[in-house]
């Protein structure tokens, strides 16, 4: 047993906690008469409690709270004032002891709170005007782009190793006439050409990705097609050349870049407009705070 004790006592954890009960212990005797004091009283009504409930809850709805705080039984009502003296006293001591210095999470939510609290200043600007809105429109149209995409299956000729790209080009010109005399549909494309590395139907995939499967000459190519008449469902064209060999390719839809007009984008610009405003007033009001300081800068350059 005295082995045992011993090896206890040795324990920094231990020893931490008992300098800890000392200096609370020596703080307390020192200073009984401020126990007397405010410092130590607790005050506790219906109010606060709902407070506390809504935090405990994460619910916000003080009226309901309240209520709920009125509701309470007897035991009810004294359980969760003890949850929230156990809490309160817990704190209060914390603080007594300094404990709240240099720990990197309490100063992480501190600097969250006033970064929140500077936020705040945005409710008190008025708010956006339309004028205000097509300013930031114009000022960011390149954001609102909207890609070019295309719908389209394809048949490939592989060229380059076993073909060369010439007889490969041949081979793509004659398979074109078959495929458009025979009016081979969207869904027989697999029927003929060879396995493709990627996908061989593309449904409203943007123009990035396409380059990004076939390489940037193809891009080029499928995007400058002619668009075809509804009479015209069932023809196919190309060969278009790929990194990996030619194409022959049935388009049924495709869609040039574009930027949509403010009207039919007003809702996606207000939320954009109003964040950025809302961060601008934000750093004001942080500068505001910065500038009542004086920063020494003692770091050393090279």
């Amino acid at each position: 047993m005295n082995s045992f004790f011993n090896k206890i006592i040795k324990e920094p954890l231990f020893q931490f906690l008992i300098i800890g009960l000392i200096l609370l212990g020596g703080e307390r005797l020192i200073n009984s008469e401020d126990y007397n004091n405010d410092q130590y009283s607790i005050l506790i009504d219906d109010p606060l409690l709902a407070q506390f409930m809504q935090r405990q809850a994460k619910s916000f709805k003080p009226e309901d709270a309240l209520k709920t705080i009125q509701g309470l039984s007897a035991l009810e009502r004294q359980r969760l004032i003890e949850n929230y003296v156990k809490g309160e006293v817990l704190y209060r001591e914390a603080l007594a002891l300094n404990l709240e210095r240099d720990d990197q999470i309490i100063r992480r939510r501190l600097m969250q709170k006033m970064d929140y609290l500077a936020q705040g200043f945005y409710d008190e600007k008025p708010p956006l005007t339309e004028a205000d809105l097509r300013v930031y429109y114009d000022s960011n149209r390149e954001d609102y782009k909207k890609v070019a995409t295309a719908t389209f299956t394809h048949v490939f000729i592989a060229s380059g190793k076993k073909l060369t790209w010439e007889q490969g080009k041949v081979k793509a010109v004659k398979l074109l006439r078959d495929l458009n005399t025979g009016q081979v549909p969207f869904e027989n494309s697999g029927l003929y050409g060879e396995r493709f590395l990627y996908n061989r139907n593309y449904v409203n995939r943007d123009d990035e990705e396409i380059g990004s499967h076939f390489g940037a000459n193809f891009q080029k190519e499928m995007f400058s097609l002619d668009l075809l008449a509804p009479s015209d469902a069932f023809k196919w064209q190309g060969p278009l050349k790929s990194s990996y060999g030619w194409h022959l390719v049935l388009v049924t839809r495709r869609t040039p870049l574009y930027v949509p007009d403010f009207q039919d984008i007003s809702g996606t610009v207000l939320a954009d407009a109003q964040r950025q405003h809302q961060r601008e007033i934000k750093q004001l009001a942080i500068d505001k705070l910065v500038s009542k300081y004086q920063i020494e800068d003692k770091t050393e350059r090279k």
